[in-house]
């Protein structure tokens, strides 16, 4: 088995990204989006498609954030672990906006690794080895407990309410509000704000995601296009706003959420 996961890594590591239109391999300035763009090389060199405006929207909205970031916190480990988890999380909503998908290889080591780094996360800006102490690690651990078991909660409630919805119909509905990749994802943020922050960011998430709904059941009647019920939609992005509202803004939306 490890022979074959080291084959199939250096495999992977040897493939380059390809046109999504004709398979041809991009060039190696075509890797960067942006850099793509900047330069004009922003159509296959084989069959002249357009390459997709996702890369340098990421790549720009991913600089820029870690821009404001380093304006917000000091130079540290703090600036640097948040940063790292806030592509991680940025990595998992472009996956699961495209794919509907949360892969459990970057969902389940991540939340370990937000685990193991709770005390840096959870201590704040002003963190310092000296100041490292074991109530973080209790903080996170509450916080995947509840992440997982709220969420696992709303995923059967949605298993329950499709069986009972589609008693009688011919064609069965197999669309759940919750997947399972959602509930390791609230586990993920929980270990990464901690409890009891990861009630309000489900709190939050659900909030945002009935607004969500409405504005895309709106956009689909001001555009004339049918809409269906029980179409799926990506909850995954909704749960990472708001745990990232709680992991920059943290302090001060526990303080005004609990009214102190």
């Amino acid at each position: 088995m490890l022979r074959a996961l080291r084959n199939a890594a250096r495999q992977t590591a040897k493939q380059r990204p390809c046109c999504a239109h004709c398979g041809t391999p991009r060039a190696k300035l075509q890797n960067s989006g942006s850099l793509s763009f900047i330069l004009r090389r922003d159509r296959c060199a084989q069959c002249s498609a357009p390459l997709s405006l996702r890369a340098p929207i990421v790549e720009i909205g991913t600089a820029a954030l870690f821009a404001w970031l380093a304006l917000r916190y000091p130079i540290g480990v703090y600036l640097g672990v948040v940063c790292f988890f806030s592509a991680v999380l940025i990595l998992i909503a472009v996956i699961d906006l495209e794919h509907k998908l949360i892969l459990n290889v970057v969902s389940l080591p991540m939340t370990a690794l937000a685990f193991l780094t709770s005390p840096i996360l959870l201590g704040g800006p002003g963190t310092t080895i000296e100041s490292l102490a074991l109530k973080p690690y209790w903080l996170a651990f509450l916080g995947i407990v509840t992440g997982y078991l709220v969420t696992l909660g709303i995923y059967y409630l949605g298993v329950l309410f499709l069986r009972i919805v589609n008693r009688g119909r011919a064609k069965k509905i197999n669309t759940v509000a919750f997947g399972m990749g959602d509930v390791k994802l609230a586990g993920l943020l929980g270990a990464l704000v901690g409890f009891p922050a990861i009630v309000y960011v489900l709190v939050y998430a659900i909030l945002l995601g009935g607004v969500g709904a409405i504005l895309f059941i709106a956009f689909r009647a001001a555009t004339r296009r049918p809409y269906s019920a029980f179409t799926a939609i990506p909850y995954g992005p909704y749960l990472i706003l708001a745990g990232a509202a709680f992991l920059y803004f943290g302090p001060e939306l526990l303080a005004r959420a609990l009214g102190a």
